[in-house]
């Protein structure tokens, strides 16, 4: 009886011994799946037959079959791209048609309201067509007016007037074309021809209102007086323009300066090229050869006929490095000395004392 006490005392010892916990257990299994899970992810790789069968652990993939899944998958992102960019071009071109259809009129906009730029460019004139539309409408033909014309040539101007003794009252309503003198209406019939001898002083305006300035001298003795007169070359009224003299005036953009020459000085030297230019025409006509002679032009202005100088520096070709200072320097050796010695002319002090020049202070210094 007393081995058997002892048994029974020595069973729940060895009980405690092998006995866990449950949570213990829990933990161990959930450690191992974790770990197999890791493993998993990190060793398999899936393959084109991956979802078809069972995964292995590292399946085989031919180089050519995975250059061919890349480039599927580049082409397929190129085309994203493309579907993506051509959805925001016609977002921006649906958005640009509503903007437009959208747009008001630029009296609309209120003063403290902000003008889009498209307004302005919708609304922009273009003051050269609109010139050239109106001038189409008024101008002469190149042919009625001579070659070369210019400031300093005298001419004579045939034009119309109305006749001596017309009346509104007395027009005739059914002969041919009307003209306008001095706001009054007068009919073909009771216009009559003049003409006007004069220098051209200069030439001005633009487009169909391009004027010549005209001056002429009217009396004799000391009862010579100037008389000029501007008309429009392209008025309808001027029915013909003859070139008497041909005078030089050098590289004047006009003959203003005339207008203080009185008597014999009041005439300018001939331009003997465009006389010899006159006298060849002249022959051609004679001869019959007229369609050889070269197109006019309309008379220039001062700033058409010498324009802005354009610097070498300004022009497409110019290379700073060919450039060299002694090659262009066109002046002779007495300006090189002036212009390049002395930029202040010496006082007389200086001159009685010796060459020198003043510094911005006003002291003299030697010359080196």
């Amino acid at each position: 009886q007393a081995s058997k006490l002892v048994t029974k005392a020595k069973a729940p010892q060895a009980m405690m011994s092998v006995y866990q916990p449950r949570w213990q257990r829990e933990k161990v299994g959930t450690s191992l799946a974790v770990l197999l899970l890791v493993l998993a992810i990190f060793t398999w790789r899936p393959s084109e037959d991956a979802f078809v069968t069972a995964p292995s652990w590292r399946p085989k993939v031919s180089p050519r079959a995975s250059a061919l899944a890349l480039s599927a998958t580049k082409a397929e992102a190129e085309e994203e791209e493309d579907e993506d960019s051509d959805d925001e071009y016609d977002e921006e071109d649906e958005e640009e048609e509503i903007y437009e259809g959208e747009m008001k009129p630029l009296a609309d906009y209120a003063y403290n309201e902000a003008v889009p730029d498209a307004v302005y460019e919708k609304h922009a004139i273009d003051r050269h067509q609109v010139n050239m539309k109106i001038f189409d409408m008024f101008k002469k033909d190149k042919s009625f007016f001579p070659h070369q014309l210019q400031a300093g040539d005298t001419i004579r101007v045939y034009f119309k007037q109305g006749a001596p003794g017309w009346s509104q009252d007395r027009q005739s309503k059914k002969i041919g074309a009307v003209h306008s003198v001095l706001g009054k209406t007068v009919a073909k019939n009771q216009m009559r021809q003049a003409y006007i001898d004069g220098m051209i002083l200069g030439i001005h305006g633009e487009y169909q209102n391009r004027a010549i300035v005209l001056r002429c001298q009217i009396g004799t003795g000391s009862r010579t007086i100037g008389y000029e007169w501007t008309f429009p070359m392209h008025s309808p009224l001027i029915t013909k323009m003859q070139v008497l003299r041909r005078g030089f005036i050098g590289r004047h953009k006009h003959a203003y300066f005339m207008r203080i020459m009185v008597g014999k000085n009041h005439q300018l030297p001939v331009d003997i090229e465009r006389k010899a230019m006159d006298e060849r025409f002249q022959v051609l006509r004679d001869t019959g050869k007229a369609s050889e002679i070269p197109e006019s032009n309309y008379p220039q202005n001062a700033h058409e006929t010498y324009p802005l100088p354009v610097w070498k520096q300004d022009e497409d070709d110019w290379n700073e490095d060919d450039y060299d200072e002694l090659l262009v320097d066109d002046r002779n050796e007495y300006e090189k000395y002036i212009i390049g010695e002395f930029k202040v002319r010496p006082s007389p002090g200086e001159l009685k004392h010796g060459f020198g020049f003043r510094s911005s202070r006003g002291r003299t210094k030697k010359r080196r």
